[in-house]
């Protein structure tokens, strides 16, 4: 019953943050506008809007189908009255696919912290605001956390083959720099607490990739048009050209001392006593502060680009409530 009451305060506080803010901005307008165009236009591809207004990088239309599929049972129903029900019909479900993500994490906790470490996660996560808020807009980001929250569930939970699988996906088809993360992740588990062997990583991993980029292409290519791998463009835009700088730069240390200060807020003055207290916790929250140094060394810095540690970091600092507050 715990995950049932995790399940509706995340749910609670998700709506209030969509409702207060329905709108969106312009990185979230292709998925928005993907998933308008499945649910209207259906097969009608000439009527789509990304042909007209393309943007920088392609993107990948899975999460939009995906999404649609689940939306499209309530689309006569606001189509009746308005498009702004539909959105926030998509958007919310969205938010449940996020909070699905979190109760599987939850759930995954149960091996390294206690009932009362697990409620605290639970309550620094509703009170934090930039997770909840994102949760239901559909940046790219959002869709990789989707995958990324269930990796996470079951890296802790000892799958290793889902967790191969899941990490694959997430980065060829939704995130390309998630291979620092759930790289680490993964060399951790195969060399370092060998908890995966080499050879089967490697294997799956193959497998996993193929039918990840295999699926990628062939829906994509269809979509845009022209052959093409959504994220492998997108990888050799941001990274090898490095032209995302075009969109802004930050120093080196930014996500250090404004994101996760602003992200997490207060509490983060406790992930060290949460270490501390409970030393397994380090090699959870290892992989995920390597991930942030790593990816601090692209100029291009914005918030949603590190969003998916934010759970993980908020373990340790859960573990340091508990302990001060038990």
């Amino acid at each position: 019953m715990h995950w049932l009451f995790a399940f509706i305060i995340l749910l609670i506080i998700c709506l209030i943050h969509l409702f207060i803010c329905p709108y969106t901005k312009v990185e979230e307008s292709f998925n928005l506008q993907a998933i308008h165009d499945l649910l209207i236009h259906r097969l009608n591809i000439s009527n789509y809007d990304h042909l007209e207004f393309p943007g920088v990088v392609p993107r990948t239309f899975l999460g939009p189908i995906f999404v649609a599929i689940l939306a499209w049972p309530f689309t006569n129903i606001s189509l009746n009255h308005h498009l702004l029900y539909l959105q926030y019909i998509v958007r919310i479900i969205l938010g449940l696919l996020v909070i699905s993500g979190l109760i599987h994490l939850y759930k995954s906790l149960k091996g390294y912290c206690d009932l009362s470490t697990r409620r605290w996660w639970l309550f620094v996560i509703v009170t934090q605001f930039h997770f909840l808020f994102y949760s239901t807009r559909t940046l790219p980001n959002i869709f990789a956390v989707v995958i990324v929250l269930h990796s996470f569930a079951f890296w802790l939970s000892g799958q290793g083959k889902l967790l191969v699988w899941t990490s694959a996906f997430a980065i060829l088809i939704f995130r390309s720099e998630l291979v620092i993360l759930l790289g680490l992740i993964l060399l951790q588990e195969v060399f370092i607490k060998k908890h995966l062997t080499f050879t089967k990583t490697i294997i799956h991993g193959l497998i996993a990739s193929c039918l990840a980029i295999g699926l990628s292409t062939l829906v994509d290519s269809w979509f845009w048009q022209r052959w093409l791998w959504p994220e492998g463009e997108v990888l050799y835009f941001n990274t090898i050209l490095n032209k995302s700088s075009h969109w802004g730069t930050f120093p080196l240390l930014w996500y250090f001392y404004s994101v996760l200060p602003r992200a997490l807020g207060a509490s983060l003055i406790l992930l060290p006593l949460g270490l501390i207290v409970n030393k397994h916790l380090r090699w959870i929250i290892l992989p995920n502060v390597l991930f942030i140094i790593i990816y601090s060394i692209l100029p291009h810095k914005e918030l949603r680009f590190i969003i998916y540690t934010f759970p993980i970091l908020n373990i340790s600092i859960a573990q340091g409530c508990s302990y001060l507050f038990v």
